[in-house]
């Protein structure tokens, strides 16, 4: 069960480009979503024209910023059980 998004190194060295749409089913969110995002500086993008387009290994890379970010953000809210009157 694929997700209908080619990445990686072709055979000549040169990772493809996907487009907003290729992009965006790859992260599960809408397409306009990630434009916006790009357009923003939030998600590693070019823009060629009208089109934005997007590194596979990058966005993977956001994923895992992302991720991290979370955790620590989560880490830093949670209470410390010892902090905590019984």
């Amino acid at each position: 069960m694929g997700s209908g998004v080619q990445g990686g190194p072709s055979v000549d060295g040169f990772e493809p480009l996907l487009d907003s749409r290729e992009a965006s089913r790859y992260l599960r969110i809408h397409y306009k979503t990630l434009e916006a995002k790009a357009r923003f500086g939030l998600v590693p993008a070019m823009k060629e024209g009208k089109s934005w387009l997007f590194r596979l290994s990058l966005l993977d890379e956001y994923i895992d910023r992302q991720l991290k970010s979370n955790i620590t953000n989560h880490a830093a809210l949670t209470p410390n059980r010892k902090d905590q009157e019984p």
